[in-house]
């Protein structure tokens, strides 16, 4: 049986098997977490911050996390420019 694998889910681990710290969708998706936790933790909490970032940890999440790494063997181009 094939392992199917959602593109669409931000995974903890990179599809082509780089290490978390080097693949730069999920450092960049790990940051946005930390940012949130912390502006969360905060006594007084911006709002505008909070959602700003939550959603663009949704905008992340639906676009998948091939689309960050260029070497990413799941990135694939949506249209050609010659066709």
């Amino acid at each position: 049986m094939v392992t199917k694998i959602n593109k669409k889910k931000i995974v903890g681990t990179c599809p082509v098997g780089m290490r978390k710290t080097v693949c730069p969708s999920i450092r960049k998706t790990r940051q946005f977490r930390t940012k949130l936790l912390a502006l969360q933790r905060e006594i007084i909490v911006d709002t505008t911050q909070v959602t700003e970032i939550r959603s663009a940890l949704k905008e992340r999440k639906n676009r998948g996390i091939a689309v960050d790494c260029e070497t990413c063997s799941f990135n694939t181009p949506t249209s050609t420019p010659g066709a």
